[in-house]
């Protein structure tokens, strides 16, 4: 009797984890907030204590406007908008917010996948730039300038390529430069670099608004990690290599504004799904399985 229920209870395990897979999936069709927790300057260590940012999930995106995202369906409308430095009550400074997927990630290999739509003012720049990671603590908000903070790894990039480092990420506590090796594109005399001139980013984001940089326009972030490395990839090209120091943590979607400046600038983050590799649910099966034996015995 006791091989039977050790037996079912295994197979019940496999057919729920590999009915997708899924440890998150969020297309933010309803409100979704109480999943997360939100951090921003007025309630984050690394804050100024004056928040001048806001955040809508479910919002309707389509409404708005803005194209389908990549990965939805038609009749989806919902995703979760960021917006930084919205008025200038919080004039003279930078402005941050991250949402934390309030669920561990404790999966040997698992892969992100978001889509991510930057809108940018055709007429003017912006410092603003989007944010996507895991292996964070979800105790500061996620910023690779003006205040450094957050922990894990995670991409920050501009929408309209006027940093002269528009594609940056960052490893548990430190932004890696440009020039870096992990970084895989390269521009006339400026192997490794960050830039939206470089070769990499002008082929992803070819045309458009702001060429080399995802500024109006879908774009599709894939984050590959397994426990030596981890790939940045946007639109299926591996854009940033590097190598996998804590993969334990919190998802974590964010958007910042470096300096003061106030603008209609946002970001729309649609399909938030992390999903473990073949080798992961092998693993989870197999822990599984020896603690029903133990419980069997």
């Amino acid at each position: 009797m006791k091989r039977v229920v050790l037996f079912s209870a295994v197979c019940a395990l496999s057919v729920g984890a590999s009915a997708h897979g899924q440890i998150i999936m969020d297309d933010f069709e309803v409100d979704s907030s109480s999943s997360y927790t939100v951090l921003d300057d007025g309630n984050a260590p690394s804050g100024d204590g004056t928040p001048d940012s806001t955040s809508a999930f479910a919002f309707d995106y389509i409404a708005a406007g803005i194209p389908l995202a990549p990965n939805s369906s038609p009749g989806d409308v919902g995703g979760l908008r960021f917006a930084a430095n919205e008025t200038s009550a919080d004039a003279g400074a930078a402005d941050h917010i991250t949402a934390f997927h309030n669920t561990t990630i404790i999966a040997n290999s698992f892969t992100v996948t978001v889509d991510i739509y930057m809108g940018v003012e055709n007429a003017g720049g912006t410092t603003e730039f989007a944010n996507v990671g895991f292996g964070s603590d979800g105790t500061d908000f996620n910023s690779i300038f003006t205040p450094i903070a957050g922990d894990g790894h995670f991409i920050s990039m501009t929408g309209d390529g006027g940093s002269s480092s528009d594609f940056r990420h960052f490893v548990e506590g430190t932004p890696v430069n440009s020039g870096d090796s992990s970084y895989l594109a390269s521009a006339d005399g400026d192997p490794n670099t960050t830039n939206a001139a470089g070769d990499l980013y002008q082929a992803i984001f070819a045309g458009g608004d702001f060429p080399g940089s995802p500024g109006n326009r879908w774009t599709t972030l894939t984050i590959d990690v397994n426990p030596l490395l981890t790939t940045y990839s946007l639109d299926g090209t591996t854009i940033i290599e590097t190598a996998t120091v804590d993969s334990r943590g919190q998802i974590g979607l964010g958007y910042g504004d470096v300096f003061s400046s106030v603008g209609p600038h946002f970001v729309v983050f649609d399909n938030l799904n992390v999903v473990p590799e073949p080798t992961s649910l092998a693993l989870l099966g197999l822990g599984a399985l020896a603690m029903l034996r133990r419980r069997s015995a």
